[in-house]
């Protein structure tokens, strides 16, 4: 009598074995569905590496658009036989760009889920809206300043590595981008999701559950000086902070560059990289605050008391979400964040359609 066996999750295998599936669908998997996607490949041939954005300046690019077949994660894209099963697009990366809703405020979402569920659940909303005005989505993936995909190869389980298996991410991380820049990333639009859920044994979902975002690799300082313990930890040095303001600032000035209608962020470096928690959401309150020059500020169209002036928002009507998967570190994240972050838990996203 044979017996059939039930899905293995990731916190079943240990890492040696993650790390042979991850090698799997980087080196099988994911070049298969690039064969059959012109979209996803005209994507990894746009990637930019930006560093140093300006304010008020599309971007400084220190990396022209490059082919995707170079380097070898991009490898063996050529049609084979059997490629046209996988699904076909038309669309032109970078090009598809949305009008934002007309006169909409923005608001900050606490969303309980990891990046791409989000991302899922807020493209999902956009269907209800006609193509030519549906959203360009962008998430930040939360990288390694070091190394392209961080610990995937070799199983490790944050963020980046999760992004990597299940979406074409991976073939446009270039070796020569790396070291990241400090302040900066690289930018790789039209990134297809084939997997939501992160099963690392299941097949790609169904092809009609496919949906693409924009993906900024950036990365956090890693294992700043802090002191106090627990929610009440704080950076020890104050040149920590002004750092963590300056990264987030960049990558907003890339994102609203390329004309993203929705973001999803995270407690970017809140995870091994042992950024404080608290830290980490009032540096994304002050970036995302729109001033007043009254002591005030105003965060994703909700008043929000800061004590002094803060700069003109670069959010326009972009609508911002943070993915939070771990609930005890969202609800830290909120309480620091302040009134104006909306939480939502996952089920209520779609209310209006059917960590480094």
């Amino acid at each position: 009598m044979r017996t059939e066996r039930g899905p293995v999750s990731k916190q079943s295998i240990d890492r040696n074995a993650r790390g042979k599936v991850a090698k799997a669908i980087i080196n099988n998997t994911i070049p298969t569905i690039l064969r059959g996607n012109a979209r996803a490949r005209r994507g990894i041939a746009a990637v930019e590496l930006i560093a140093n954005p300006e304010p008020g300046a599309p971007y400084y690019r220190t990396e022209a658009a490059i082919s995707p077949t170079t380097p070898r994660k991009a490898q063996q894209l050529q049609a084979k036989p059997g490629a046209e099963k996988f699904a076909e697009t038309s669309e032109q990366p970078g090009t598809d760009a949305r009008p934002h809703v007309s006169g909409a405020s923005s608001v900050a979402t606490l969303i309980v889920s990891d990046t791409l569920e989000a991302a899922r659940q807020i493209h999902s909303k956009n269907l209800a809206l006609p193509p030519h005005r549906r959203p360009r989505i962008a998430i930040l993936n939360m990288a390694s300043p070091l190394r392209p995909g961080g610990g995937v190869l070799s199983g490790a389980t944050s963020q980046e590595e999760s992004l990597c298996r299940r979406t074409t991410l991976y073939p446009s991380l270039r070796e020569e981008f790396y070291r990241l820049p400090e302040f900066g990333a690289v930018y790789t639009p039209d990134v297809l999701v084939f997997r939501v859920d992160d099963d690392m044994i299941a097949k790609p979902s169904d092809q009609r559950d496919w949906f693409f975002v924009d993906v900024i690799s950036a990365a956090m300082h890693r294992l700043p000086e802090v002191e106090g313990v627990g929610e009440e930890q704080r950076y020890a040095e104050e040149h920590d902070r002004e750092a963590a303001v300056k990264k987030m600032r960049a990558v907003m000035q890339i994102v609203k560059s390329k004309d993203v209608g929705q973001v999803v962020l995270g407690a970017w470096g809140c995870g091994a990289y042992g950024n404080p928690i608290w830290e980490i959401a009032t540096a994304w309150r002050k970036v995302l605050s729109r001033g007043t020059g009254k002591g005030k500020a105003r965060t994703a169209g909700i008043g929000l008391e800061l004590g002094e002036a803060s700069e003109p928002s670069i959010l326009g009507n972009m609508e911002v979400y943070f993915a939070i998967k771990d609930a005890r570190m969202a609800e830290i994240f909120q309480r620091a964040f302040g009134s104006d972050l909306l939480k939502k838990q996952p089920a209520q996203v779609d209310i209006d359609s059917k960590d480094r």
